[in-house]
């Protein structure tokens, strides 16, 4: 939704990175606003780890924003998507390197599967093509499309993609040590500066907020909407992976660009085809395969748990027992004494 919104609001008038600009400002002013009502210190536990690994997932997220915008730039757009969604590997295999999780054959299947998906909507040229990619929206400012260019296009994107992945496997080691509304605090106080920095570097101006004489009050409208629901998918992915594995929240994130699929469709009216369609399918089918397979394993462990605890009651002894054993225990003391 925020995609969509951003680029409904920005399609014509401004740059992509300043739809990504508002997407982190939003997420940084309803954390906020949230923070002060729950009445939570926006700094986190005060704890030297926790707050270190809050710093770290905020600012490699906010690398890997630079680096995805990066790739938008310089390679086409359907690349640089898929590109951007090979997170979900390098999350796998920083998690069992650095907290010990082990990626199982699930999540293995899950990772190939979802990436046809993201191809089969993307488009990539290397699939597709270049007649695709012209037809696709496609910012590039003059920039070379050397071969050369391409391929440091390409390694930063990955680099972008890794980023994202260390930002995730950060959040599986802070754990339920801090609210995944204060994830987003950090995120949007040290993304908001490196957004403006990226736009200097990459566009040569400050001005990352764009002319506002340009907006309409429906313009508006889709920034706050931008905003909320930029909040929204950080505030969910957060606490997606502190209650789950890396591996299998990660898989979740792609269906980002089925939602986007289906709201470019519902608002923007683009053109429906046959690959998105099964690339659609392919990973909304795969989710939920995992979702049933989750269910039935939280079943079989609640049975386990109700088990054991039956177990526990029935060799426990009850009170009326230890009474007649203490009572027993005491006559033969009395009749010892005599």
């Amino acid at each position: 939704m925020a995609t969509t919104s951003s680029k409904e609001v920005t399609d014509g008038k401004h740059h992509s990175l300043r739809g990504i600009f508002f997407i982190i400002l939003g997420s940084f002013s309803f954390s906020t606003m949230f923070l002060l009502v729950k009445r939570v210190n926006p700094l986190g536990p005060d704890c030297g780890s926790v707050r270190f690994y809050l710093v770290l997932r905020a600012g490699f997220g906010a690398a890997a924003v630079i680096a995805w915008f990066y790739g938008i730039q310089n390679l086409p757009l359907p690349d640089a998507v898929t590109l951007q969604f090979t997170t979900p590997p390098f999350a796998a295999v920083f998690a069992v390197c650095l907290v010990g999780e082990h990626w199982k054959a699930l999540d293995m299947i899950g990772a190939i599967v979802c990436l046809m998906g993201v191809a089969l909507i993307a488009h990539p040229t290397w699939l597709f093509g270049n007649a695709v990619a012209e037809d696709a929206v496609l910012v590039t400012d003059g920039t070379d499309s050397s071969t050369m260019m391409k391929a440091v296009a390409v390694l930063v994107t990955e680099a972008g993609a890794a980023m994202a992945g260390i930002a995730y496997v950060c959040v599986r080691k802070i754990g339920d040590r801090a609210d995944a509304v204060v994830m987003v605090f950090y995120y949007g106080v040290i993304s908001l500066p490196m957004t403006a920095l990226g736009s200097k570097m990459l566009l040569g101006t400050w001005n990352v907020l764009g002319d506002y004489e340009q907006f309409s009050l429906l313009d508006y409208f889709l920034l706050l909407l931008v905003g909320f629901a930029g909040y929204g998918g950080q505030w969910f992915t957060n606490l997606g992976l502190q209650q789950e594995t890396a591996a299998t929240a990660t898989l979740a994130t792609s269906t980002q660009i089925v939602w986007t699929f289906i709201f470019e469709i519902l608002f923007l009216h683009e053109e429906i085809d046959v690959w998105s369609l099964s690339g659609t399918a392919l990973i909304l089918g795969f989710m939920m395969v995992v979702g049933v397979i989750k269910l039935i394993e939280s079943d079989k462990n609640t049975k386990i748990i109700d088990t054991d605890e039956e177990k526990g009651l029935l060799l426990e002894p009850s009170r009326e027992d230890e009474g007649y054993g203490a009572a027993i225990t005491l006559q033969s003391q009395g009749s010892n004494s005599f």
